[in-house]
């Protein structure tokens, strides 16, 4: 069944639950979607536009017409600094920009060819000013959430909130699996750590919770795993490695409450998702990203250990001009991750490094996530590695200089590393994309 049809199948659940309250049937929804159609077929048949997302009730609508019409957005933070807009405006001179729900004519516009598959554009992670943009298909987007959808075991019951922004894929994944089974969206723009997200998530009965490790970690820290949220059933964790102490923390917590904690991985390359960790297995294989999404393959590269995925969510490629977005399918389902890993006798999957996120001291060849990820287990506070050849840069929260000083104990002994080749600085908040992974780009220029 198509989304349209389940549109009408269910029209009168509750499909919205905007910030103040107001309810949505899906009917009602589907009325919002034919509303922006309409302004959309006005600019022209498959255009290609800008649509500046806030997890509104007017972005979603919109983001679901072009879907259902076949313009081609690209989701942009409606936070994006207007340098950044300009640049990436002039670059691709789209047919219209929309803010807050209002589809704007570009006065720049230059018609893009479009390829009959593509559906939308993303930004890579990490590069939100970056002219180069992942190429998705609608297919591709249907097929990711539909598998999200079986191994969550998600139904019209569920109430999940916007913890992510809709322009992250993670937080995109979230609202694309959800209204594909009829579920209901709470839209959330306030922090997770607000008391306006608490009482959104106590009022409206919302039963999963979306996050990245960084707000995993500020949620334990103001005890967020010890408030009454009796209809929360659900919580899943993808964007980079949770440290193996808080995931088995949250495990515990939701064993012990009778809920199920899904540790993921995946790329935006990949829709979102590309594995997932069953719950009964999570405590007992901590620090694996699990086994590959139904209708997902994944395997490693004999020569070198790199993590390819092969499924129909894979993107139809990278874009990097106007030009590109002409492109047909770049990638045939197959995905290098630019992940290092491994399998284990049982099928689980462990992810142990970045092809390029190494740099090397003394000629020795150092793993920066493996550094971070034994300081973030030494430490146990948020810290973010980087550097260059000949030179490692640790930043790590805090105030307190002992904590450095165990930084640079730990990376002598450990890797024999030399204090006149590390940087090591407090800072009082590391720097977060608008999805909430770490900048590594913005550290380097504290």
């Amino acid at each position: 069944m198509s989304f349209w049809e389940l549109c009408v199948e269910k029209a009168q659940c509750s499909a919205i639950i905007e910030s103040d309250g107001r309810t949505h049937s899906y009917s009602a929804l589907l009325e919002r979607v034919v509303q922006q159609e309409q302004v959309l077929d006005a600019l022209g048949t498959r255009t290609m536009g800008f649509l500046l997302c806030d997890n509104t009730l007017s972005d979603l609508a919109l983001y679901l017409a072009c879907l259902r019409r076949g313009h081609v957005p690209l989701l942009l933070s409606a936070q994006m600094p207007s340098e950044q807009l300009d640049a990436l405006q002039a670059h691709y001179r789209p047919a219209w920009i929309a803010v807050r729900g209002e589809i704007h004519a570009s006065p720049d516009a230059h018609p893009a060819e479009l390829h009959p598959a593509l559906g939308l554009l993303l930004s890579t992670s990490g590069t939100t000013g970056s002219p180069r943009l992942v190429r998705l298909s609608r297919a591709a987007l249907q097929a990711n959430a539909t598998s999200i959808a079986s191994y969550l075991g998600l139904g019209v019951q569920e109430r999940a909130i916007t913890s992510l922004p809709m322009q992250y894929s993670y937080g995109l994944s979230v609202i694309n699996s959800h209204l594909s089974v009829g579920a209901t969206l709470v839209l959330n723009t306030d922090s997770v750590l607000s008391r306006a997200f608490l009482q959104r998530m106590s009022e409206h009965n919302v039963t999963s919770l979306a996050g990245v490790p960084y707000m995993y970690q500020m949620l334990h820290r103001t005890a967020f795993f010890k408030q009454e949220l009796p209809a929360l059933r659900t919580l899943t964790q993808a964007g980079g490695r949770l440290d193996e102490k808080l995931t088995r923390l949250v495990a515990e917590y939701a064993h012990a409450s009778n809920r199920r904690f899904f540790v993921m991985y995946g790329q935006t390359e990949a829709c979102a998702r590309i594995s997932y960790m069953p719950p009964e297995r999570l405590v007992d294989k901590i620090g694996s990203i699990g086994v590959p999404i139904p209708g997902g393959a994944l395997a490693i590269d004999a020569e070198l250990g790199e993590l390819i995925y092969q499924g129909a969510n894979v993107m139809l490629g990278y874009a990097e001009q106007c030009a590109d977005l002409a492109r047909g399918d770049d990638y045939l389902g197959r995905l290098p991750t630019g992940d290092i890993g491994r399998m284990d006798e049982d099928g689980f999957f462990y992810i142990t490094g970045r092809l390029k996120r190494f740099i090397k001291i003394s000629g020795n060849r150092i793993g920066l996530d493996e550094v971070e990820q034994a300081l973030q287990a030494l430490l146990y506070v948020p810290l973010a590695v980087g550097g260059a050849d000949d030179r490692l840069v640790v930043f790590v929260e805090g105030q307190h200089d002992a904590l450095l000083g165990q930084v640079r104990e730990y990376l002598r002994q450990q890797y024999g590393i030399h204090p006149t080749m590390t940087r090591l600085q407090l800072v009082d908040q590391l720097p977060l994309l608008p999805s909430g992974k770490k900048d590594y780009n913005a550290l380097v220029h504290i």
